[in-house]
């Protein structure tokens, strides 16, 4: 037995299918656009961060002109306001925890018997820069670190194409002592699942450095993704090619413009089809024994 059905109907039937999904998702889009937006941060918090940045600023002059005592003391002063700040819409719970942790380190580093001079300077530079972070999200001091970042990696990369052991070394420990100026301030203003991840880079490349005998092509293996999520930290990745930029404001549009041109194919289709056979397409069933 024949049954016979328009394949016109057929290219009509899924588009009318496609048209629904469509609107279907458009609905989702519209009820994830009402979501409440995150919370901007309030005049008063910002004016309270620009007075903490102000502080981490003079610490940090008198820590360069060679006042550690007086640096000692403006660090005091860090301590005691920020955990009365509010960091909602500001950072995350990781980034303020970066915060904090980097002005208790510093206070071990600055009270301690045998002072280190180097150390008292990189963690007054680790706090600046994440104070600076906290009032400058759009464009924050440590991006400045991308060119001698970039040129530790060429070194390490060079290091180790040329199998020598003590500049690889070398290197890669200058590039880890780079990374942790900056690390605090990273934690402060990106994801924390993209701050994991640059640590876990560092710490591969740190601890191959360190081996007895260094091995070098894994080292360079993971050149390539280091380089790569810098360029993404630092947001200097490129857009991927071939695909548009969808405007996020207005997304519904672009959904609807793809759907439109799917509909008119499959609409298309049907016509022609249609035009074959008088748009009849024959359909056995198995007749009752």
């Amino acid at each position: 037995m024949f049954f016979y059905v328009r394949r016109a109907g057929i290219g009509m039937l899924l588009a009318v299918l496609i048209c629904a999904g469509l609107l279907a998702g458009c609905g989702a889009i519209s009820e994830s656009a009402r979501e409440p937006a995150v919370a901007e941060p309030s005049e008063e918090q910002l004016r309270q961060m620009a007075m903490l940045n102000q502080t981490a600023d003079d610490m940090y002059q008198k820590v360069m002109q060679g006042d550690v005592a007086g640096g000692r003391a403006v660090l005091q002063q860090l301590g005691d306001q920020i955990p009365q700040l509010s960091y909602a819409g500001i950072t995350s719970i990781e980034g303020m925890n970066a915060l904090t942790s980097a002005v208790t380190e510093a206070k071990r580093v600055f009270n301690a018997v045998n002072l280190a001079p180097d150390a008292v300077q990189i963690s007054a530079a680790q706090i600046r820069l994440a104070t600076d972070a906290l009032t400058h999200k759009a464009q924050p001091m440590w991006l400045q670190y991308y060119k001698l970042i970039q040129e530790d990696i060429e070194r390490l990369s060079a290091a180790s194409t040329a199998h020598d052991k003590k500049l690889a070394q070398s290197a890669a420990a200058q590039l880890g002592l780079r990374i942790s100026v900056i690390h605090p301030s990273v934690a402060i203003n990106r994801d924390p699942s993209d701050v994991e991840k640059l640590d876990s880079l560092i710490s591969f490349i740190s601890n191959q450095a360190k081996l007895p005998q260094v091995p070098f092509t894994q080292i360079n293996n993971v050149l390539p993704e280091l380089r790569q999520h810098i360029d993404k930290l630092f947001l200097r990745q490129e857009a991927t090619a071939y695909l548009p930029i969808i405007d996020e404001q207005s997304p519904i549009l672009w959904i609807v413009a793809i759907g439109s041109a799917i509909v008119a194919a499959l609409i298309f289709a049907g016509w022609r089809l249609a035009k074959k056979d008088g748009g009849m397409v024959p359909v056995r069933k198995k007749d009752d024994a």
